[in-house]
């Protein structure tokens, strides 16, 4: 995103400055700006709403940041001691009232929580008001836009036909075999993957019965089940296209092993559908009258599955941002009111996933998937379960 821009966006956020911290590399929003470079000391950078932005950088460093296109976007302010490097922060920061840096409440943030203690706090010592940069990095990483969309729409297709062929491959083995196997349907979603130049972080998961309630568990050489008739399957897949800009499609799909699926099965999916459309109906509504905070769709969810006796089963966020990263999550608001109270905006053109669960002992059921919004409204991109697939019932 252009400087330009973001000077806007603080101005909006009622700040006068972004601030910034970093030391040899590790704050990836500052790096985004100056480029992968031998920064051996701590770094400041400024970018206030009007006039140039700056540098508070160590003499040493300042070799690798002569170059063109730093010169052009930052002035250089450069310190020798310790001393020095405050007494420049007082000088040129604390004429700020309200500064935005990279904290957030208590902490519960991590990705949006970059700056340390000791320079969050002596920058508010010099009197000035530090406030979230949140809702600003989401704004300058999370962001896809229309192109974006395209991206994990094709995605999430090329997602939903692998699924098919999943569950037609566990259909196929145990009317033949008498039975199937998590780790050999695991290695069959990721061939095709593969085979469909699609590329992803980590293999899917395909868990059945007890082992679907650890909503991270996955299949390995060492510890894996067979899938056998009376299973229930759950399948979370996800991939994105190669190439720069391309976004993920995240999918969780149930099925059962069996011509008919059990009412104990249907009841509890039928109630995380509830959760799952909830959400969507939620969104659907308020995005185009007003901004929503992130917590707000979990609450919907949470509500839902509480109130069908299944709340203490629900037992992770209901949804979290998908990017153009190299992992499905990203760096953009979560529908969490959960595991922390993501208070950042739902943004144009972000997307997230939906993916409501309930883990009880015997079996977990979740269904998942993933929302853009385009123009202030929500758009459904990776398909909707409606029902449990009844495995043995598919045509051979």
């Amino acid at each position: 995103m252009e400087i330009s821009k973001i000077q806007k966006i603080i101005a909006q956020e009622g700040a006068e400055a972004w601030v910034l911290v970093d030391y040899e590399n590790r704050n990836p929003n500052l790096v985004a700006f100056l480029g992968e470079k031998m920064l051996t000391r701590k770094i400041i950078m400024v970018i206030p709403a009007q006039n140039k932005p700056f540098l508070i950088t160590h003499a040493i460093d300042t070799v690798y940041l002569q170059d063109e296109k730093t010169l052009a976007n930052f002035d250089l302010c450069v310190y020798h001691t310790w001393q020095e490097m405050l007494s420049l922060e007082k000088e040129k920061i604390g004429v700020f009232k309200t500064v935005l840096m990279d904290i957030s409440e208590y902490g519960l943030l991590p990705r949006a929580s970059l700056a340390d203690h000791g320079s969050v706090a002596y920058i508010m010592g010099l009197g000035v008001k530090v406030l979230p940069s949140a809702n600003l990095l989401q704004l300058t990483s999370a962001i896809v836009g229309h192109e974006g969309l395209l991206s994990q729409q094709r995605a999430c297709a090329t997602s939903l036909k692998i699924k098919d062929e999943a569950f037609a491959l566990i259909a196929q083995e145990i009317k033949t075999k008498g039975e199937s196997d998590e780790l050999r349907i695991q290695e069959y979603i990721a061939k095709r993957y593969d085979e469909e130049g699609m590329v992803y972080d980590e293999k899917p998961l395909v868990a059945i019965g007890p082992n679907a309630s650890n909503p991270h568990y996955t299949p390995t050489p060492e510890s894996h089940s067979k899938i056998k008739e009376g299973d229930v399957v759950l399948i979370d897949m996800w991939a994105k296209y190669k190439g720069k800009g391309e976004v993920y499609s995240d999918i969780t799909w149930m099925g059962y092993c069996g011509r008919s699926v059990p009412k104990v099965v249907e009841e509890r999916f039928n109630l995380v559908k509830a959760a799952r459309d909830g959400v969507i109906e939620f969104l659907s509504r308020e995005l185009p009258k007003r901004v929503v905070e992130a917590y707000e769709a979990d609450d919907v969810a949470r509500e839902i599955i509480t109130k069908g006796g299944y709340g203490e089963y629900f037992i992770h966020r209901v949804g979290h941002n998908i990017a153009d990263t190299e992992s499905p999550h990203g760096p953009g608001a979560n529908l969490d009111n959960y595991e922390s109270h993501d208070f950042r905006r739902l943004e144009e053109g972000t997307s997230f996933s939906d993916e409501p669960g309930i883990y009880a002992p015997d079996f977990g059921v979740r269904s998942e998937t993933d929302l853009h919004i385009e123009n202030g409204h929500l758009i459904v991109v990776g398909g909707l379960q409606d029902k449990v697939i009844p495995i043995l019932a598919l045509e051979d």
